[in-house]
């Protein structure tokens, strides 16, 4: 049985935690460990935060997922990889991605960071220009079909601009 004082310091601690932002459950975990709190510690701390519901894996998905896409415009690769590494479970990241790009569709984001990169890529050579945006959309997390589609289009419509 955790001794009581632990648990009162372990809950203040996580609470402190949370109130910057959401966190997932893995993410509290592991602050906790690196306060070095005992496992049972931890345990009542995450199921009394649970029962609050100041933890919600579903919804730190889904607002995480939210505020990468419309400040960042991040694809859904690299969205589902650092929902993945923030420790939520693969059917709720597919969840929460399904029901976030079908309000943001991939391609509108990349084609927006696309004309946003193209402004600093001005003066270079067709083939240099279009390898960099190629990178830089797959750096942004965007599907190899949506990069390409999205050079596609870039390219017809900036044809003065020499892509």
């Amino acid at each position: 049985m955790p001794d009581r004082e632990d648990l009162k310091t372990a809950k203040s601690q996580a609470l402190k935690h949370l109130s910057y932002r959401d966190r997932s459950k893995r993410e509290l975990i592991q602050y906790l460990e690196k306060k070095e709190h005992a496992p049972s510690v931890i345990q009542k701390t995450i199921q009394y935060l649970v029962s609050l519901n100041y933890i919600n894996d579903q919804r730190f998905a889904m607002e995480w997922g939210r505020s990468r896409i419309e400040n960042k415009k991040f694809g859904k690769e690299r969205v589902r990889q650092e929902l993945f590494t923030k420790g939520i479970a693969s059917n709720i990241i597919e969840i929460a991605l399904d029901t976030l790009y079908d309000a943001n569709p991939e391609k509108d984001l990349a084609l927006a960071c696309a004309s946003k990169k193209l402004a600093s890529l001005h003066g270079l050579e067709p083939e240099k220009k279009t390898r960099r945006l190629a990178h830089y959309l797959q750096r942004r997390g965007f599907s190899a079909d949506i990069i390409y589609e999205t050079l596609k289009i870039s390219t017809t419509n900036n044809e003065s601009c020499d892509l």
